[in-house]
């Protein structure tokens, strides 16, 4: 149904949840993945198809995915993401290539490239936590101001 994946395997659909359908927990599926239902948890499949009435509340890391209904949550996709007319994401999302109709709806932030060092890359967070390297000048300039104080 998605074609084939980067390796050249093809990454039909071989599992479903249904429209109607509840579910919670971790699902990993080696193959393709199609939700019409509600899913809430984790998602870890080479493809993955969002129907338009879906509602997907997951961090979801994947091959590649075709997003028509809604998701709460993070989104990694390694090749390739899209997300079709009526598709929302809030969340953030990490690909390699994104196509987005017109009328998708994304809020958060989207990272593109290298979907292998996503992982490793520094959050504000640690960027913050980092130390400031303190020239000569600005040494001597805060001893002076101290000196300066004390007197």
């Amino acid at each position: 149904m998605l074609g084939k994946d980067s390796s050249g395997t093809d990454s039909k659909v071989n599992s479903i949840i249904g429209k109607g359908s509840n579910c919670d927990g971790s699902i990993e599926v080696n193959g393709g993945l199609k939700i019409d239902g509600h899913f809430k948890g984790n998602i870890k499949a080479q493809s993955l198809y969002i129907g338009r009435d879906a509602i997907v509340e997951a961090t979801i890391n994947v091959n590649h995915a075709v997003v028509g209904g809604k998701v709460l949550g993070d989104v990694v996709a390694t090749d390739f993401l899209e997300l079709q007319a009526k598709a929302e994401v809030i969340g953030d999302i990490k690909t390699k290539k994104l196509i987005v109709a017109e009328s998708a709806i994304i809020d958060g932030t989207i990272g593109m490239g290298r979907t292998d060092d996503y992982n490793k890359r520094p959050t504000l967070e640690t960027k913050s936590k980092k130390k400031k390297t303190v020239t000569k000048k600005e040494k001597a300039e805060v001893e002076t101001e101290a000196e300066d104080n004390d007197k």
